[in-house]
């Protein structure tokens, strides 16, 4: 009866203070969301550079006098969750760190930590070398056409890609857990290798159905976030 009056008691106190770091995120991402709406000027330069490396001069336009406003509430939203991600983990983490072992804070450290460091090559990754990827096959079917792309569509794509690749960055991460808890394990993957690869690559054809390389490329990269998840977790 007292234990479980405990496990009251502490279940109330965690929610409190996930409750309460919950309202302090939100605070701060939406004093984020506001710099970057202000500072938008100097940002979109950046956000637009993979695009007029290859393009050049060529402009991106709007068709309605509301619709920058639009553009710019949309893209600073999306800038604002990219930078403020890393520090909701962190919160979330003083949240819930109380009521662990001080093995198990060790473990969970490791875990924000690598979280935050794969993200972070997610988003340089995704910038310098997705984004352009990307850009060059469309741009190569529109060979012929005059480039006039729409300054919302182009940094929703741009911010929903950089999002993306991010996301990808952190599968190591889950496979790693899965290593971890000895679900997966080397002799394992071994016997049915053929089957991940069927499995990446499917899951590569759901995300680019239409182009084949980006499918064999997307395939390449789901196995060596699996060789790399190994490595992870032995660190764990």
């Amino acid at each position: 009866m007292k234990k479980t009056v405990l496990n009251k008691v502490f279940q109330v106190k965690t929610l409190g203070r996930i409750r309460k770091e919950l309202i302090i995120f939100i605070s701060i991402f939406f004093v984020t969301w506001a710099l970057c709406f202000f500072l938008f000027p100097k940002v979109f330069p950046y956000l637009v550079f993979p695009y007029f490396h290859l393009l050049g001069g060529e402009a991106l336009v709007f068709t309605s006098l509301e619709e920058a406003l639009m553009v710019v509430l949309r893209a600073t939203f999306y800038l604002a969750l990219i930078i403020t991600l890393p520090l909701l983990m962190a919160q979330l983490w003083r949240a819930i760190s109380p009521e662990f072992y001080e093995e198990e804070k060790k473990f969970f450290k490791k875990l924000v930590g690598t979280a935050i460091i794969l993200g972070i090559i997610g988003l340089i990754t995704g910038y310098f070398f997705v984004i352009p990827f990307i850009l060059k096959i469309f741009l190569y079917f529109g060979e012929g056409f005059e480039a006039n792309l729409k300054i919302g569509l182009f940094l929703i794509f741009l911010l929903k890609t950089l999002l993306f690749t991010v996301f990808i960055f952190e599968i190591p991460l889950f496979f790693a857990l899965l290593i971890k808890e000895e679900i997966i394990t080397k002799e394992f993957y071994r016997k049915k290798r053929l089957y991940f690869l069927g499995i990446f690559y499917t899951l590569s054809l759901l995300i680019v159905p239409t182009d084949f390389l980006s499918q064999i490329l997307l395939t390449v990269f789901f196995f060596l976030f699996f060789k790399l998840a190994f490595l992870i977790a032995k660190i764990f």
